[in-house]
């Protein structure tokens, strides 16, 4: 621990900076791609029946789980606050306008649903407003949730969120301490956001990631329960897992790390 110490001790305030801002609290601020994302064409998949009320679709993370959730033949409900933001979607996809942090809206775009993913964080333009932004949202999910029926939930977060169980490599200590020192903000929200689904009967699953890098999937990612292992992961192998977590039962009220292998 001494060592660990003074390796952070040694790093620049500028560096520290750097590093944690790379992590984007650990993955759970996504940036927005640099081009509109093009949609699966239509009927690359049968129609599982199934409806996705996503969270975030305009953001990084939540574009990859949209194109991949199309291309699995998933209908989807998306919120937008600026609906043209998912133009390309707009003849496969429910756009919902409005802000997520207003129960009403939340209300609309759970209702007719089966399953909840969020890959939800705080846009920087809404300074002070993004505060608790996480927090706030899956606590109206979580109350909407019964009203329609819905019991699945899969969040998006980053690796800096502590659960029981944890135990922590090098990499994952020191994920944590860069979201600590620099985005203390950003990491209490996110905290609190896993406290509420704990405490919840909702059947959840937290994704804890790292850096999210824009990217089609390769491979599934490496999955652990105790430990972040690497400090990257493509949003194409987030995607996957995320639509594979619809159907399964292994993570339900864990919080797995993800990298990509």
């Amino acid at each position: 621990m001494l060592a660990r110490l003074r390796l952070l001790a040694g790093c620049t305030s500028a560096k520290l900076a750097m590093l944690a801002g790379a992590l984007l609290l650990a993955g759970c601020v996504s940036r927005p791609p640099q081009t509109a994302p093009t949609p699966p064409a239509w009927g690359s998949a049968a129609d599982k029946n199934i409806t996705i009320a996503l969270l975030g679709a305009t953001g990084m993370a939540g574009g990859f789980i949209l194109e991949q959730a199309l291309a699995e033949g998933y209908r989807v409900r998306a919120l937008a606050r600026t609906p043209q933001k998912l133009a390309p979607f707009k003849d496969r996809v429910t756009i919902i306008q409005g802000d997520a942090r207003d129960l009403s809206t939340i209300e609309t775009l759970l209702q007719g649903s089966n399953v909840v993913v969020s890959a939800l964080g705080p846009v920087k333009a809404d300074g002070a407003a993004a505060k608790m932004v996480n927090t706030t949202v899956t606590g109206l999910v979580l109350q909407a949730m019964p009203k329609y029926d819905i019991k699945r939930y899969i969040v998006v977060s980053g690796a800096a969120v502590v659960m029981p169980g944890d135990d922590r490599n090098f990499t994952g200590w020191l994920m944590r301490q860069l979201a600590a020192l620099t985005l203390h903000d950003a990491l209490e929200d996110k905290q609190a956001e896993y406290e509420l689904l704990a405490a919840s009967s909702a059947d959840w699953t937290l994704v804890r990631c790292p850096l999210i890098e824009a990217g089609p999937f390769v491979r599934s990612p490496r999955a652990s329960l105790v430990t972040p292992t690497a400090f990257t992961l493509r949003a194409g192998d987030l995607a996957q897992f995320v639509i594979d977590q619809i159907d399964s039962t292994e993570f339900i009220g864990k919080g797995p790390f993800l990298n990509s292998q």
